[in-house]
């Protein structure tokens, strides 16, 4: 029993010793710094180095097998991350003359929408469509197209089609509220806004729709709450801060407008928008000096702004300057003929004005007649 005891307490320290080595070996390999021979695998940086080495890479194959449609593809899809759109059209233009699939002409449509070819984006996605394609991603896109072409009952049937096939796709709702919305469909814009919202790529879009539908409905505090809930991830987006401060305006809350609209002038003195809108708001106000002085800011940095024109010559109307009304009012139609408020406010402004005029030539008329007054008969004794 005594020698049993004794082996294995023998045992047990030789144990002990193997595993202190080993722990120590463990913590040397961990300090140890890494071998320079073999460095550990890291995840590519999609910057524009990896796109020109992934371009010069597939380039050598395209030299290699000129007749390889996936080559002239991938290119394109390389040059099309480098953002240039002419040569990767170019690129996926040589793929389709090799093989027509959908997916090479469905990549042309979206490089033709890039660059605002609505129409022949349209009829690249139509093609792909005759080819076989029939996957969502298609169907959404041929609906933005047939939207943007105004082809909205073809849109509507273009991503039903596509949400059918995959109802997951919550961001197709967006362009599905933008064809209700266009078709007075109000309520179901609303309902479909209300769920692209919830997806990333469409949500600042999204939240854009709900603020201009709940100001349409009258709602302004549901308007301003889509619009701060944009602006919490748009912090300085000056479209979302020009469209609050007009949203201040049409809500009468004038002086929260004009200190949105005077941050924005700082923020950007070339743009002529927030010089525009900040005249607005003091012609509202009736403080027509400075209507003027902000629409002369806004005419240097966009000249023959039609809006700011139609502004100052509805102040000189107002301050009964017709003569100079008149004036502005025919410059705005010297630019644009068909301009409507201009052609509407200057046939009342020429009304209102043969009005004074005749009351003027009353009046003179009125004046130079001889007033004759009775006489006294003679008293007879």
């Amino acid at each position: 029993m005594r020698t049993f005891w004794k082996e294995l307490f023998m045992k047990k320290g030789r144990l002990n010793k193997i595993a202190l080595w080993s722990w120590m070996c463990l913590a040397l390999w961990c300090c140890k710094p890494a071998d320079k021979a073999y460095p550990l695998l890291e995840t590519p940086v999609q910057d524009a180095n990896f796109y020109q080495l992934g371009l010069a890479a597939v380039e050598r194959k395209v030299k290699a097998d000129p007749n390889n449609p996936d080559a002239h593809f991938k290119k394109a899809l390389y040059l099309e991350a480098l953002g240039q759109t002419d040569e990767a059209l170019s690129a996926v233009k040589q793929a389709i003359n090799l093989d027509p699939t959908p997916d090479y002409l469905m990549k042309e449509a979206e490089l033709l929408l890039s660059k605002g070819d609505h129409q022949r984006a349209l009829a690249s996605i139509s093609r792909a469509q005759i080819l076989g394609g029939d996957y969502p991603d298609l169907w959404h896109l041929m609906a933005k197209l047939n939207y943007l072409a105004g082809n909205y009952q073809d849109a509507r049937s273009d991503v039903d089609n596509a949400l059918q096939k995959y109802p997951k796709g919550i961001n197709y709702y967006c362009i599905k509220g933008q064809i209700e919305w266009v078709l007075h469909d109000t309520i179901f814009a609303l309902s479909s806004f209300l769920k692209s919202v919830g997806h990333p790529e469409t949500k600042y879009e999204s939240l854009k729709y709900l603020t201009t539908i709940s100001k349409a409905m009258g709602d302004y505090q549901q308007s301003f709450h889509y619009l701060d809930q944009n602006l919490q991830s748009n912090i300085d987006d000056p479209d979302l801060l020009i469209e609050k401060g007009k949203l201040f305006a049409e809500s009468q809350q004038y002086d929260s407008a004009l200190i949105i609209f005077r941050f924005l002038r700082h923020q950007d003195t070339t743009d002529f928008v927030p010089f525009f809108e900040s005249a607005q708001v003091h012609y509202y106000t009736r403080r027509y000096d400075s209507t003027l002085f902000y629409t002369d800011k806004s005419l240097q940095l966009h000249q023959g702004h039609l809006p700011s024109m139609l502004m100052q010559a509805r102040v000189y109307d107002r301050r009964r300057y017709y003569g100079t009304a008149l004036k502005k009012y025919h410059e705005i139609l010297a630019i644009d003929s068909t301009y409507v408020p201009a052609v509407e406010e200057l046939a009342k402004l020429k009304r209102k004005i043969a009005y004074l005029q005749k009351i003027q030539r009353d009046r003179e008329e009125n004046a130079q007649v001889e007033t004759i007054s009775p006489t006294r008969p003679p008293i007879r004794n």
